[in-house]
């Protein structure tokens, strides 16, 4: 009886773990939306991803937990210099007034608290100097469906600057970067509806054995 106590506190204690939740980016779309245009160099790549639209002005970047959040270059396509920081310069990619083709390239990674983001700025030498988050400059790509004002959320986000937001070359390909936001020490974590009912049936194992532990003990004296 011993043994059938204790395999119920281990199985207890091991449904009772909580399951992490998942942390994301919640953009708050600004209007409008618009379809990524076909002289996108990296539509293909983007639709691949599920992406076929982009928001820019007036849009909004927070995150629902504390995360590590991995900045990730994909390509770019700019007749200017063009670059992108973030955490004031701890992660930085350039580069230079050249095609580069869709190819992931590590460029780091950064530990944000949850909230607003406003530390992520794309810059250029043809005169696009420090556009953040919200500016006509730089774009957040969405899936089908988002609409204007309206809230997407993802653990995965596709920037894409424009560094010549009145010129004909509109359509935020000039530099694509991608994050990735991953939970950071289990912040938020709460128990599965599945774990708290196995939760309350481990208890109630321990409760029968201990019951039947005490009616063993009563026959016998």
């Amino acid at each position: 009886m011993t043994k059938m106590l204790k395999l119920a506190a281990i199985m207890t204690a091991a449904l009772a773990m909580p399951a992490a939740a998942a942390v994301t980016f919640n953009v708050g779309i600004g209007s409008p939306v618009d379809a990524i245009p076909g002289n996108n160099n990296f539509q293909s790549n983007l639709n691949a991803a599920g992406l076929y639209q982009y928001t820019a002005g007036g849009a909004t970047i927070s995150l629902s937990g504390k995360a590590t959040v991995t900045f990730e270059f994909l390509g770019s396509e700019s007749g200017f210099n063009d670059s992108f920081s973030a955490g004031g310069g701890a992660i930085t990619v350039s580069e230079n007034s050249s095609f580069t083709a869709w190819n992931p390239v590590a460029l780091g990674s950064l530990v944000y608290n949850a909230g607003s983001i406003n530390d992520w700025i794309f810059t250029s030498s043809g005169g696009a100097q420090n556009k953040g988050i919200g500016t006509l400059e730089f774009g957040i790509f969405l899936p089908r469906g988002a609409v204007a004002n309206g809230l997407y959320s993802s653990n995965v986000l596709y920037l894409g600057f424009d560094d010549q937001i009145n010129g004909d070359d509109d359509n935020h390909d000039d530099m694509i970067i991608r994050v990735t936001a991953e939970d950071f020490g289990g912040q938020g974590a709460v128990p599965e509806p599945a774990s708290w009912a196995m939760l309350i049936a481990g208890f109630g194992l321990v409760g029968a054995a201990s019951r039947r532990r005490r009616g063993a003990a009563s026959v016998a004296a």
